[in-house]
């Protein structure tokens, strides 16, 4: 039971080397399939977060605070969709977001840019040139996406467990290869990791359906969670931010509808206490109720 994160790039055949390995494993496959997940979830608009998380950002874009909110829409459903264990996960910064998580291989699928302009130009029917231009704007633009948004290189080596060439190595090679990476002890979960993946995976949900609700999106709402149980901290003034916070939760992040675990406030913050009653008419504030008004 493990978790696969595959970072690939046009014509590089990753999606087929993540199916190959999938079927194999009997993992669920997940791809394009992580944004109609998160469009049904977060209710937003299927175009507008394919932008977001995919193509390079325009001056207006880095500007925007919404990119960065759509983004984390995604990264929420990658971290949901990979705490169920047993899933191959490819493209969408999924081995940035999934860095740090146990049993979990997060592994390159790439081959020189000439080759895969064969291959697009094959699978496309483009004329070479047009089709070498067509890959380096892809990776141009996946470059410049994960840099904006995750401050990180997709091309450097040391983000993987494992890189693949797929000039030298065919689609059922490269599975093969991943899976018998698999079989170290580091990428197969156990029940401590699957309940550390749960509560990062809560964090992550929790934080998405916050940004969502535009009462509480630009609130310091601190979000922390342990043993399955998600904790609010921070401080507001106003009784409605505090109730649109608990409303958000109670929806939920997980499959839709369903609400998030139990939520435990920090005593210490201003979520964690009702606002004054107002006086009675006709009483003054600071005097007790038996004192006389003179």
């Amino acid at each position: 039971m493990s978790v696969v994160a595959v970072s690939e790039n046009m014509g590089s055949l990753g999606i087929e080397v993540g199916h190959t390995l999938a079927a194999s494993l009997g993992y669920e496959f997940a791809e394009r399939d992580i944004i109609s997940k998160a469009v049904d979830r977060f209710g937003e608009d299927v175009a507008r977060l394919s932008h977001a998380v995919e193509e390079r950002p325009s001056l207006v874009d880095r500007l925007n605070t919404a990119q960065r909110r759509f983004a984390q829409y995604v990264a929420a459903t990658i971290q949901e969709m990979a705490a169920r264990d047993d899933i191959v996960l490819v493209g969408l910064a999924s081995t940035i977001i999934l860095a740090g998580m146990p049993h979990t291989l997060r592994a390159r699928v790439t081959a020189p840019e000439e080759r895969r302009a064969q291959r697009v130009a094959q699978a496309q029917g483009l004329e070479p040139m047009d089709a070498l231009e067509r890959v380096r704007q892809s990776d141009r633009e996946r470059d410049s996406r994960v840099r904006f948004l995750y401050h990180a290189d997709l091309e450097n080596p040391l983000v993987y467990d494992l890189v693949i060439n797929t000039d030298r190595l065919g689609v059922e090679e490269g599975a093969r290869l991943v899976q018998q990476a698999l079989q170290h002890p580091r990428f197969r979960s156990t029940e401590a990791s699957r309940l550390v993946m749960r509560d990062l995976s809560l964090v992550a949900q929790a934080r998405a359906v916050l940004v969502a609700n535009p009462v509480t999106r630009a609130r310091s709402i601190s979000v922390d969670c342990a043993d399955g149980i998600v904790s609010l901290g921070g401080r507001v003034e106003e009784w409605s931010v505090r109730s649109a916070a608990e409303q958000a939760l109670a929806r939920g992040a997980g499959d839709p509808g369903d609400p998030l675990p139990v939520v435990r406030r920090h005593r210490r913050s201003g979520l964690g206490r009702r606002p004054p009653r107002p006086p009675r008419r006709g009483a003054q504030m600071g005097r007790s109720r038996s004192e006389p008004v003179r």
